[in-house]
């Protein structure tokens, strides 16, 4: 088949979705972020600062949470694929966690004073509540509604967009106010003012999973066609044969192991280093302006120049920043300069992402004759908390083992370090590995054809 052929058989599945449905999908990535950002960037400060909690023995609770997070995101994976309501596969995920979720959330902060036994029993309990098992039900379904709400290239990039710019505002909001909020009603090692905001943020974010699940449509119902029943390990089985799905795990885990490294002692950076824990979140604010400002472009440049293209300059230039900081790091202005430059990269990194794994979807089906967006969207974010989950884990580790104590007024040199090497250079190497995978992703380049042979086979199917 020509590509031009191929091109115009894959434009028969050009769809129109309001601007409203992209903004309502939107909605439901800022209702997360509201969610993950708050019981991961900040939880770990709530819970050494404000309860005076061990830093290692709280980063060993989270990497077991990021380590059975991913072996539930593949369950849930695997269940979606077997789920079939009058909604559709993924929407009715939405609409019956939303309230649980919430809740959970709240009940993160609500530890209660019984001892550090106690304490920790509880925080283990319900932080893997959160992260474990509720978000991982609503998130899993949530991402793969990307490849149900259209099977066209561009629309889902567009998808995507939207996603993302709605996801970086929820970062933006919790990153620039959460800190200031919470000082404002008591201060940070007031637990009282944790629990106000965490109800306010667990509010906003039901209201948002109800919208997307009231005003997005699943319009894709191709995998309905599969007869026989695959099993967990066929469907794993298609996973590894999905050679473009294993680069966009690399690159997954890659980007979660650089973020989580920095992310996990921002605060901690911040407050020892900078002398203001306030600015990390202006700092991580910062860095999200250039993302919101430079996500529109990405559709464009991703017509025109591919997708893979434009994530692969994006993460030369999210390098870059990173290496900048190495200049002047005890400076809070240059740090907003390196944190606008990696913001710049961002946008191209994030504005693809998503939509790639919706396209190896395709590719596994064209390739396979097996249709598995649950499994495969699952086990994509199941390689990303691993990463979070090793990286949180080995940053909190690494601190704690330095000597660090959040009760304590003078932190020892030692810990310092340690703190300085996480956000620093320890995640360069990583951030190194991501453009490397990219060089090998050539999926942009067939897909005309790989859309053309799937509605090929479907046309045959309906003789």
């Amino acid at each position: 088949m020509s590509e031009k052929t191929a091109k115009t058989a894959a434009s028969n599945h050009v769809e129109k979705i309001s601007t409203f449905e992209k903004i309502a999908y939107g909605g439901g990535d800022l209702a997360s972020n509201l969610i993950l950002v708050l019981t991961s960037t900040f939880v770990t400060f709530f819970y050494t600062d404000a309860l005076g909690l061990n830093a290692a023995i709280i980063g060993s609770i989270m990497m077991f949470s990021r380590l059975a997070d991913g072996i539930t995101d593949m369950l849930m994976g695997y269940v979606m694929d077997r789920v079939r309501t009058k909604y559709g596969k993924a929407r009715p995920w939405l609409l019956w966690l939303a309230i649980p979720i919430a809740i959970a959330c709240v009940l993160v902060f609500l530890v209660p004073n019984t001892g550090d036994l106690g304490k920790y029993i509880y925080v283990t309990i319900t932080y893997n509540l959160v992260t474990t098992f509720l978000y991982t039900m609503i998130n899993i379904p949530y991402g793969a509604l990307t490849s149900l709400m259209s099977r066209d290239q561009n629309q889902r990039t567009v998808i995507n967009i939207f996603r993302m710019l709605m996801a970086q505002i929820g970062s933006l909001i919790i990153n620039a106010f959460t800190l200031p909020f919470v000082n404002s009603v008591g201060g940070s090692s007031n637990q009282k003012s944790w629990i106000i905001v965490s109800i306010i943020y667990a509010a906003m974010a039901a209201a948002l999973f109800f919208l997307c699940f009231a005003k997005t449509k699943e319009r894709v119902r191709v995998s309905l066609e599969q007869k026989e029943k695959i099993n967990f390990a066929q469907s794993f089985k298609l996973l590894i044969k999905n050679n473009y799905w294993l680069l966009i795990v690399g690159i997954w885990v890659s980007m979660a192991l650089g973020m989580s490294l920095s992310g996990a002692v921002g605060t901690y950076y911040a407050k020892y280093v900078l002398g203001n824990e306030n600015m990390a979140g202006f700092i991580a604010s910062v860095g999200i302006l250039p993302v919101i400002i430079c996500m529109p472009l990405v559709a464009p440049l991703s017509k025109k120049y591919g997708k893979r293209n434009v994530a692969l300059v994006g993460s030369g230039i999210s390098l870059l920043g990173q290496i900048l900081m190495l200049i002047n790091p005890q400076s809070a202005t240059w740090l907003i300069v390196c944190s606008l430059i990696k913001g710049v990269g961002s946008a191209a990194l994030s504005g693809t992402l998503f939509a790639m794994v919706a396209d190896t979807i395709e590719y596994g089906q064209w390739k396979t004759g097996k249709r598995v967006e649950g499994m495969l969207y699952s086990s994509t974010t199941f390689g990303a908390k691993i990463g979070a989950g090793v990286g949180g884990a080995i940053a909190l580790g690494v601190i704690g083992a330095a000597g660090y104590n959040g009760l304590a007024a003078v932190q020892a040199e030692s810990a310092i370090a340690a703190i300085k090497n996480m956000y620093l250079i320890v995640p360069i190497p990583f951030l190194i590995l991501i453009p490397v995978f990219y060089i090998f992703y050539k999926l942009d380049k067939i897909y005309p054809t790989v859309m053309a042979d799937l509605q090929k086979r479907e046309n045959e199917q309906k003789k």
